[in-house]
């Protein structure tokens, strides 16, 4: 396949570097789209634990509303506002306590029960919570009555549009945490508060690889939750590249083959142009350097056949005789079509009509048809059409083309010849309505010795291409079969001056 280092080349800009840059390309592409897909489940997972948190503080804000009902109808009954709190703490395992206590901070009864007087009036969120009349909730501490690390929510609970307690709710964080790690799907959750310190994780991060992560700021607490999200496969991109690779590679590589397919193709389209310009080559130089030569013996031949025919009247020497002369006067048309063929240069060019031309081989192609029985219509053009050639080159032109169609049609056809200006070249088209030609054979009608006729020399159609290029024109022939064929050519036209 590689036969030069032009072809190395075409193959390497043609299939590894397309592949091999465009692949990592589409990978890099590909782990974007992952990258994305993993933090906006990183953050979808953020987003759940946000809403489960709130929805805890939500759920025990409620209940303290709730107590605060019942233990204002109680207020004076500390034993009653003791038990009531003690079966609500019961109930879910996630408190640390409740407790109530009066305005000046001094905690008086609770669930876990008091061994010691204490007063949270120094808290932050209980001078907060006595200041707005509302609910507040304190950052994570260690609790004064069980150690734990909790966080607080204080109630205010109103008499008469005054404060007469306060009631306090403690969350457990590590009750948070394993709320949090029963709804994990993978991921890593950590919760950290305004100071930075981190409340929860559920696991430790890994030191190595891609980690994937989306933070949320809560609304009700000064907390962000960051969800972490670890790949499943870290030699994601390197599976992507190889994946585009391999594809890109076949590919490109069908791309590489349809190409050296078509140069291979152009190659030999050139190769026989230049094997037809070789074989024309050949035949110019044939016809320049011998076609002379073998006219004059001929000549000779053709004379003492004739004088022998004379002498002897036997009607089988006549027979041989006749066709003798026919074999020489056959040579005879091939020298002088190979005559055709060579370069002008002997001759002088002159600026003739091209009406005037078929005019006076008009009788030659009238007689052709009449022993045919075919009809023939010439179209002449109502404008002085002049070029520059060779008179009789012209006329060896269209005889050739009327005595091709001439020959492609039977008793009932018809030759039509017509001759018209196009722009600034002339234009004569012969069209027969004869059986027409294949495709096949319309691609070898100008190739030397190429020919369907019995008697044919296969060099009628390349003098006359021959002749009408050497004058600057054009010669096309359109066919097909049971259709007929038309001949067009166009020869630029002499300017007038």
């Amino acid at each position: 396949m590689f036969k030069s280092k032009k072809s190395i080349f075409i193959y390497l800009m043609i299939t590894l570097l397309p592949a091999i840059g465009i692949s990592y390309v589409l990978a890099l592409s590909d782990m974007q789209e992952q990258e994305r897909e993993y933090r906006n489940q990183a953050y979808k997972y953020a987003n759940q634990h946000v809403n489960d948190i709130e929805r805890l503080i939500g759920e025990t804000v409620s209940r303290l509303d709730m107590l605060a009902t019942l233990t204002n109808l109680s207020a004076d009954h500390l034993d009653h506002i003791e038990e009531i709190l003690t079966r609500t703490h019961e109930k879910d395992i996630r408190f640390s306590g409740f407790y109530w206590g009066n305005p000046e901070g001094d905690l008086l009864v609770g669930s876990n029960g008091l061994s010691a007087p204490i007063n949270v009036s120094d808290r932050k969120y209980f001078q907060e919570a006595m200041k707005r009349g509302r609910y507040t909730i304190s950052p994570a501490h260690i609790g004064r009555v069980t150690g734990r690390f909790i966080i607080t929510i204080a109630t205010p609970v109103f008499q008469n549009e005054n404060i007469s307690g306060v009631l306090f709710a403690s969350l457990r964080i590590d009750k948070i945490e394993q709320a949090i790690k029963q709804n994990i799907n993978g991921e890593i959750i950590s919760v950290s508060d305004d100071i930075g310190q981190t409340l929860v994780q559920t696991s430790k991060l890994p030191f190595e690889g891609n980690v994937y992560s989306e933070t949320i700021e809560m609304s009700i607490l000064p907390w962000t939750i960051t969800a972490y999200v670890i790949p499943e496969n870290e030699s994601f991109f390197e599976r992507a590249l190889l994946k585009n690779l391999v594809i890109l590679l076949v590919l490109t590589h069908i791309v590489f083959l349809i190409l050296h397919y078509f140069l291979l193709k152009q190659r030999i389209i050139r190769e026989k142009e230049q094997n037809e310009r070789h074989k024309i080559v050949l035949v110019e130089n044939l016809a320049a350097s011998t076609a002379h030569e073998i006219r004059n013996p001929l000549t000779g031949i053709k004379g003492l056949i004739q004088l022998l025919s004379e002498k002897y009247k036997d009607e089988k020497d006549q027979l041989y005789f006749n066709i003798i002369l026919g074999e020489v006067n056959r040579i005879n048309t091939i020298v002088s079509e190979m005559l055709l063929l060579g370069k002008p240069t002997a001759h002088s060019l002159a600026t003739c009509n091209i009406n005037d031309i078929i005019q006076e081989i008009e009788p030659i192609i009238r007689s052709e048809a009449n022993y045919s029985s075919i009809r023939v219509s010439i179209e002449y053009s109502t404008k002085e059409l002049p070029i520059s050639c060779v008179k009789d080159h012209m006329k060896q032109v269209f005889l050739n083309l009327v005595k091709n169609s001439l020959d492609a049609v039977n008793s009932e056809g018809e030759v039509v010849i017509s001759i018209d200006k196009e722009g600034d070249h002339c234009l004569i088209k012969v069209v027969d309505n004869g059986g027409g030609m294949s495709a096949q054979v319309l691609r070898q009608v100008f190739n030397p010795f190429f020919t369907m006729k019995e008697n044919g020399t296969g060099l009628g159609l390349v003098v006359c291409k021959r002749i009408i290029e050497s004058y600057g024109g054009k010669i096309a022939i359109n066919s097909e079969l049971d259709r007929g064929t038309v001949v067009e050519l166009r020869i630029p036209l002499v300017e007038e001056r």
